[in-house]
């Protein structure tokens, strides 16, 4: 009787450590447990073309800044932030191809901005601009990510911009 109730311990043993001690019932669904969402950090980084800019050339009103995105999911109601240090942001695109100024900080769209400067009268030395993005979660306020985009200058007395790290 003893060697009996020693293997009935052992299967009841058995069965809790490899998990299998209630046998699931036909007909009876099998409730899945949610799995958490894993969050993928979004990071994102400033195309610019031209990598030179002059206010002189025909074929653009300025720097093309494009938000493009490297990793994470970015939510569609998400607002784009630009910050410049010096000059300002136009829109320039379909359907009427209009220059819209916008302002050295503007938020909107993931659409394209245009950054562009002008000479200033008695400026004696042009000092590198500093660009920032920052893309947030509008009903949080959360930043999920941001951006920098330097631009210096081929002569500091000069007028032809330069990106100093296109991406």
């Amino acid at each position: 009787m003893e060697k009996w109730l020693l293997l009935i311990a052992l299967a009841i043993i058995t069965g809790i450590t490899c998990g299998c001690t209630a046998p699931v019932s036909p007909g009876i669904p099998l409730i899945p447990v949610p799995t958490p969402p894993i969050s993928v950090p979004l990071t994102i980084r400033i195309n610019a073309t031209p990598t030179r800019y002059n206010p002189a050339m025909s074929s653009t009103i300025g720097i093309r800044l494009t938000p493009v995105n490297t990793s994470g999911i970015i939510p569609p109601d998400a607002l784009f932030t630009w910050e410049t240090t010096s000059g300002t942001f136009y829109h320039w695109g379909p359907p009427d191809f209009r220059v819209v100024e916008l302002a050295p900080n503007y938020t909107g769209t993931a659409e394209p901005v245009y950054w562009s400067y002008f000479s200033e009268h008695g400026t004696k030395y042009r000092l590198p601009v500093n660009i920032t993005l920052a893309v947030t979660e509008p009903s949080t306020g959360k930043i999920l990510a941001n951006a920098t985009l330097h631009i210096g200058w081929e002569d500091p007395l000069g007028f032809t911009a330069i990106v100093e790290n296109p991406g």
